[in-house]
């Protein structure tokens, strides 16, 4: 008399889909996190690199005014997101002989940037956190720099 075999195909079929549908939905689970990390990091660096950007184009502008005779600060106010993809940042502006640099770094992630321009006038170190910010010819140090509004 031969084994009866039949009822355990339905069941073997069955755990072979269900495993096989598990290993499948957990890769595309990890696939798509992957991509949603990278699509973030892409979205936060690229836009500290506009800040940075910004930033600049308010600096060169600035420092372009002829403040041979000038009494008083010269200012102008520009708004920045608080944040960039959820993220906080801090912006670095740090003088040179011939060209500054901005740095923007945020402060939830060690993702940063830096953007650097030509100047004429002194650049005079400060640090500043996102949002309204006041680009400044500062008389009393004779130097640009930024401040928070």
């Amino acid at each position: 008399m031969r084994a009866d075999t039949r009822a355990v195909s339905p069941a073997v079929t069955q755990a072979l889909t269900i495993g096989v549908s598990t290993i499948l939905i957990t890769g595309l689970l990890l696939g798509g996190s992957s991509f949603i990390d990278t699509k973030r990091d892409n979205t936060v660096r690229q836009g500290l690199q506009d800040v940075g950007s910004g930033l600049a184009s308010d600096l060169v502008r600035l420092d372009q005014f002829d403040t041979a005779d000038v009494s008083s600060n010269i200012s102008f106010a520009s708004e920045y997101p608080d944040r960039v993809a959820g993220e906080g940042y801090r912006i670095h502006l740090v003088g040179g002989t011939d060209r500054a640099t901005i740095h923007v770094n945020s402060t939830a992630s060690d993702r940063r940037t830096q953007v650097r321009f030509r100047n004429d006038q002194p650049v005079c170190e400060s640090t500043v956190s996102g949002g309204q910010l006041t680009v400044v010819y500062d008389v009393t140090r004779g130097c640009l720099e930024v401040r928070s509004a």
